[in-house]
């Protein structure tokens, strides 16, 4: 009896992955499953688009994720979906409690980094308008429909320049949600990211790529290199000491910010700023069309290691983003 009644209530395994079964990514273009979406080089529509007065349809979404999941369980994966290297093979839960989610509402900058996906078009995108987001949010937290455990992610666009971004993680800080991480270019302060760094519920993640402010303005096509810097200072006061949640991250590009020299610049403000822990990266667009000239990526990943080895004498922790890895 015990074994036809474990038949009967086993869960069934099949191909999914979290973002699937209980992940949201509320984007420019509408609401979908994941953030994988924005990586596609064709065109593509949201799983449910934003509606004709700029609003996202949560209901619609609900039922398309629904089916999705169904569709799964019946082992139809859906094109996209297909050999996706986030897929696994076990027995998912069939609730629905967001677990992930990544908020990109806007792709409005207050700068232009030259390896930016907005840059060849920066008048379109600094012009679309920003999709109001608080009382979807509100609602689902007021109906315990994610979990506390649920790891968040902004992006954008400048997510800290959004008109509701200070009252979004207040919402998140008040309702002790425990995971944020936020992408910025820290040109605008937050005192919302603050409170949430004291409270150690925070990653933040700030792209100076240049301890110079020349080549910081040739990358980021505006003046603020000092600004950046003072933030990038105070968020660092405002954090556990011991808990390293702000990351200074840059990016490598070859023949503007690659030298020796100017990697000797970052480091030392670096130091000047008190940070602990910096994420080293390249442009993923040169390096998909670089990474067959094995003298080519021989040469960056001499540089990556000159990072590395700078970042030990330094005591800094240090890590890898997107494309590279040594």
């Amino acid at each position: 009896m015990k074994n036809i009644l474990s038949k009967i209530f086993a869960k069934k395994e099949y191909l999914s992955c979290e973002w699937l079964e209980n992940g949201i990514h509320f984007s420019h273009e509408g609401i979908e499953h994941c953030p994988m979406y924005a990586h596609r080089e064709e065109e593509y529509s949201a799983i449910s688009p934003i509606t004709v007065d700029n609003k996202y349809d949560f209901k619609d979404f609900y039922n398309k994720k629904i089916e999705a999941k169904e569709k799964h369980r019946k082992g139809e994966l859906s094109p996209f979906c297909n050999g996706c290297f986030l897929l696994e093979n076990k027995a998912w839960d069939k609730c629905f409690k967001i677990t992930k989610m990544a908020i990109s509402t806007n792709t409005k900058c207050n700068c232009n980094c030259i390896y930016c996906y907005t840059h060849a078009d920066k008048e379109k995108f600094n012009s679309k308008p920003d999709i109001p987001i608080y009382d979807y949010l509100k609602n689902l937290v007021k109906k315990k429909q994610i979990s506390k455990d649920c790891k968040i992610e902004f992006g954008g666009g400048e997510p800290v320049i959004c008109s509701e971004f200070e009252d979004i993680m207040n919402l998140f800080i008040n309702n002790n949600f425990k995971s944020i991480k936020i992408h910025s270019s820290g040109i605008q302060y937050s005192s919302a990211i603050e409170k949430a760094l004291k409270k150690d519920i925070c990653n933040l993640i700030i792209s100076p790529d240049s301890g110079d402010s020349q080549i910081y303005l040739k990358i980021k096509n505006v003046d603020k290199f000092d600004e950046v810097w003072k933030n990038i200072e105070k968020y660092t006061k405002a954090q556990n000491a011991l808990k390293n949640m702000v990351k200074v991250k840059y990016v490598l590009l070859f023949g503007i910010n690659d030298s020796k020299n100017v990697i000797d610049e970052f480091f030392n403000k670096i130091k000047e700023t008190n940070v602990k822990h910096i994420l080293i990266d390249t442009d993923m667009n040169w390096y998909q069309a670089n990474k067959e000239n094995k003298d080519t990526i021989t040469n960056l990943f001499k540089k990556l290691k000159y990072m590395e080895n700078s970042a030990k004498k330094m005591g800094i922790e240090y890590g890898h983003n997107s494309v590279i890895c040594c």
